[in-house]
C-alpha cells in the first residue's frame, strides 16, 4: 500500500474516534504525498474533516481546488459535496447551477448523489414541495443504482417532511401536518440508531400539532414519548416540550399544572441561552395570569416578555394583544383598543389564523366594553370564521357560550323587538355549544380529565344556554331541554380504565367506547322542539349529538 493510501486510512478512522485535529493533520500530510492521480480524493478528504471544524470557506477552497484536478466519477461527488456548502456562503444559485450541470454528464450512482444535493438546495430556499419531489427520485434511483444513499437519503425526506410538517401547523392544516409527520416516521424507521433524534422531534411536533387542534390526551403522550427523547440526546429539546404540556393543562383547566411547566421551561430556556424559549414560557404564563383575572401579574409578565423581544414586530404583537387584553380586563377599554389595533397592524398580513381568532376576541371585547356592540359582534363573528375555516371545533364551541352570555346581558338591558331579536341571537349561538358540549363529554370515560371538561366546557355552556331560553322566555324548550340532559349515557366499553388515566378530548367522531343517549321526546314517535336544535348542532359542528333511537321522556 502507498504511504498516500495509510495516511488517507488513519486519517478516516481518527474522525471515527473524533480526533478532528489528529485526523486533519494526516490528511494534511495525504495532500502532501499524494501523486496526481490521487490528489483529489485526499484534497476531499480534508475539506470533510475542515467542514466538520467549522471552516466553510476553507472547505470549499479545498473542493474548488480539487476539481481542478478531479475526473468523473469522482468529479460529480465533489460536485455534490461542495453544494451544500455554497449557500452558506451567500452562493446558492452559484451551486444549483453546477449541480444542474453535472448532471448532465455524470453516471446514474453519481446522479444520486447530485440529486440528494438538490434536494438539499431546495429545502435550504424553502421550496420544499420541489425538495420532497427530489428526494423521492433521488431515493427511487438509490435502490437501483446507489444503495449507499439509502439512508442519507431516508433522512433527507425525514427532514424535509418535518419542515413541511411545521408549515402546515403554523398554517393551521393540522391534517396535513400530521399526515407529513407519520410519512417522517416511516422514512425515519429505515434509520435505525440513527433515526432517535427524529423519533424525538416527531412526537414534539405531533404533540404541538395535536394540542392546536384539541386532541389533549394524544398531544400529551406524544410530548411525553419527545420529553423522554430530549433528556437522552437533546436536553435543549426539553423546554420547548415543557411549554406544550403547559398547553395540554390549561386546555383541559389544569391551570396550576400549566403554571409548573412554565415555569420549568422558562428557566431551562434561560440556561441555555433560548430567548425564543424564554420568551413564549412568559407570554404563556402571563396568558395564565390574565385568565385567572390577576391583572396586576399579568401585566408585570408582558412587560417581562416584551423586554425579551427586542425589535421582532411579531413577538411585539403578541405582548401587544396581550396588554389589550388585561387593558379591557380592567376597565381601560380605550387603553386597549389602541393597543389592539397596534397588535393587528404588527401582524399584518402574515398573521396566523391563531392570532386573527385571539386579536378579533380582543377587538370583540373592546367594543362591547364600550357599548359599541355592533362593531362587537362583527369582530366575534370573524374569529369564529377563522376557527371554523381552522377546524377548531372546541375554540368555537368555548367562543360561542362566551358570545352568549354577553348577548344575554345586552339583552336584558333593551326592551321589545330589540330584545327579542338579540335573545334570539344568544339562543342561536348559546343552545348548540351546549349540545355540542354535552355530546363530547360523553366521550370520556369517567376520570379526572372529563370532570375537568366539564367544568371547562359543558357546565359553562349549558349555564349559557338555559340563560338563553329564559331571554326568549321559551318555557317548552326548557323542559326539553332538561328532559335531554338528564338522558343517560349508554356504555359499552369493553375494558376498564383507571381514573387517573389521561384520555383524549377525542376529536368526531370517534366515541371511545361510549354510544350516545338516544333523544328525548314526550312521545319518541313525535319530534320535540329540540330536535331541530340538535339537527342544526350536528350540522354546525360537524359532529353527532344524540344517537338515531329517540326515548319517552321522565
Amino acid at each position: 500500500m502507498s504511504e498516500w493510501s495509510d495516511l488517507h486510512d488513519k486519517g478516516v478512522q481518527l474522525v471515527a474516534d473524533g480526533d478532528l485535529d489528529g485526523a486533519r493533520a494526516t490528511l494534511e500530510t495525504a495532500v502532501a504525498t499524494a501523486a496526481v492521480a490521487d490528489r483529489a480524493q485526499a484534497l476531499l478528504n480534508l475539506a470533510h474533516v475542515v467542514d466538520l471544524a467549522g471552516e466553510r470557506q476553507h472547505a470549499v477552497d479545498l473542493m474548488t481546488e480539487a476539481l481542478t484536478v478531479a475526473e468523473q466519477p469522482l468529479r460529480a461527488l465533489i460536485v455534490a459535496a461542495r453544494a451544500p456548502l455554497l449557500p452558506w456562503l451567500d452562493r446558492w444559485d452559484e451551486a444549483w447551477s453546477e449541480v444542474a450541470a453535472e448532471l448532465e454528464e455524470a453516471g446514474l450512482p453519481q446522479q444520486v448523489a447530485l440529486r440528494h444535493s438538490r434536494s438539499g438546495l431546495l429545502m435550504m430556499a424553502g421550496r420544499l414541495d420541489e425538495a420532497k419531489a427530489e428526494a423521492v427520485a433521488a431515493l427511487k434511483s438509490a435502490e437501483s443504482h446507489a444503495p449507499e444513499y439509502l439512508g442519507p437519503l431516508h433522512a433527507d425526506l425525514a427532514s424535509t417532511l418535518l419542515a413541511r410538517a411545521w408549515e402546515h401547523h403554523a398554517e393551521t392544516r393540522l391534517p396535513e401536518a400530521l399526515a407529513e409527520l407519520n410519512e417522517a416516521a416511516v422514512h425515519a424507521a429505515h434509520l435505525g440508531k440513527e433515526a432517535k433524534p427524529f423519533t424525538g422531534t416527531i412526537a414534539a411536533l405531533r404533540a404541538r400539532v395535536l394540542v392546536t387542534g384539541g386532541s389533549y390526551a394524544e398531544a400529551a403522550d406524544a410530548a411525553q414519548v419527545a420529553l423522554e427523547h430530549a433528556h437522552l440526546i437533546e436536553p435543549s429539546m426539553v423546554a420547548s416540550v415543557h411549554s406544550t404540556l403547559a398547553e395540554v393543562t390549561s386546555g383541559t383547566g389544569d391551570l396550576a399544572g400549566a403554571v409548573e411547566h412554565l415555569a420549568l421551561a422558562r428557566e431551562l430556556s434561560a440556561m441555555t441561552g433560548d430567548t425564543e424559549g424564554e420568551f413564549t414560557a412568559v407570554l404563556s404564563t402571563a396568558r395564565l395570569a390574565y385568565l385567572a383575572a390577576d391583572a396586576e401579574r399579568a401585566e408585570a409578565l408582558y412587560g417581562e416578555a416584551e423586554a425579551l423581544v427586542a425589535d421582532e414586530p411579531r413577538r411585539l404583537a403578541m405582548c401587544l394583544h396581550g396588554r389589550a387584553a388585561v387593558a379591557v380586563l380592567t376597565g381601560r377599554a380605550r387603553e386597549a383598543l389602541a393597543l389592539v389595533d397596534r397588535s393587528l397592524a404588527l401582524f399584518g398580513e402574515s398573521a396566523t389564523p391563531l392570532e386573527l381568532v385571539a386579536v378579533h376576541q380582543v377587538r370583540g371585547s373592546v367594543f362591547e366594553a364600550l357599548g359599541e356592540f355592533a362593531d362587537a359582534e362583527s369582530c366575534y363573528a370573524e374569529a369564529a370564521a377563522h376557527c371554523e375555516a381552522a377546524g377548531w371545533w372546541h375554540v368555537a364551541l368555548g367562543m360561542a357560550w362566551w358570545r352568549t352570555d354577553a348577548l344575554v346581558r345586552r339583552a336584558a338591558a333593551v326592551t321589545g323587538a330589540e330584545r327579542r331579536a338579540i335573545s334570539l341571537r344568544a339562543l342561536d349561538l348559546g343552545l348548540p355549544a351546549a349540545l355540542a358540549a354535552e355530546a363530547v363529554r360523553q366521550r370520556f370515560p369517567h376520570g379526572p380529565l372529563r370532570e375537568r371538561w366539564v367544568a371547562l366546557a359543558a357546565a359553562p355552556a349549558t349555564r349559557s344556554a338555559l340563560l338563553a331560553i329564559r331571554a326568549v322566555e321559551d318555557p317548552s324548550l326548557a323542559v326539553e331541554y332538561l328532559d335531554h340532559l338528564a338522558g343517560a349515557v349508554s356504555l359499552h366499553a369493553e375494558t376498564t380504565v383507571a381514573r387517573e388515566e389521561l384520555v383524549s378530548l377525542p376529536e368526531p367522531p370517534a366515541a371511545g367506547g361510549f354510544e350516545l343517549p338516544p333523544r328525548v321526546r314526550a312521545d319518541p314517535a313525535v319530534p320535540s322542539g329540540l330536535d331541530k336544535w340538535i339537527d342544526l348542532t350536528e350540522q354546525r359542528y360537524g359532529f353527532p349529538v344524540r344517537s338515531g333511537g329517540a326515548v319517552a321522556s321522565w
